[in-house]
């Protein structure tokens, strides 16, 4: 692996108050800091459903939504990260209590499959981008004037999320 030569290369200091150059810990401090995988979900469900009206969500506070969206944004940097690496990323045994809804059986052999899918479909300044405005919409009631797949957006995330789940629980 490159040396990494920031002291907080995937930005999480912000919303976890603790930098790391681990891809991996950073999978791991999202679910630590930010919710579990289910609540991930619910979360991203919400929100991408809530984006057709036009008033900002209430269902979840706005700072557990900024919490959630700051940790996406550092999983998908370290998502990111790891796709450059290549390396094939093994899936490891099923966890317990934990069902994979989106990741199909030869992905979970290989977690890395998961990451190229979810960058071949955007790049990551168009990731990140599109949840700069989704965040917006979200706590706002402001259009974001831009036309968005917002269920293949939400299906990627998730499983994105899923993936990162795995490799966090190692």
């Amino acid at each position: 692996m490159k040396t990494i030569k920031t002291p907080d290369p995937f930005h999480t200091e912000s919303w976890c108050l603790e930098a790391t150059t681990n891809p991996q810990r950073v999978f791991f401090l999202c679910f630590e800091h930010a919710g579990d995988i289910d609540a991930f979900r619910k979360m991203l469900l919400h929100v991408m459903l809530f984006i057709e009206q036009f008033e900002p969500q209430k269902e979840i506070p706005v700072y557990r939504v900024c919490c959630a969206f700051m940790a996406l944004h550092s999983v998908i940097a370290a998502a990111h990260y790891i796709y450059r690496q290549g390396a094939p990323h093994p899936g490891g045994e099923e966890q317990t209590g934990f069902a994979s809804y989106f990741i199909s059986a030869a992905e979970h052999a290989n977690l890395h499959e998961v990451l190229k899918t979810f960058f071949s479909y955007q790049t990551r300044q168009e990731w990140m981008a599109n949840m700069h405005l989704v965040l917006y919409h979200c706590l706002t009631d402001r259009a974001i004037g831009v036309e968005m797949d917002l269920f293949s957006h939400w299906f990627y995330l998730t499983k994105l999320l899923e993936a990162a789940w795995l490799m966090a629980a190692r």
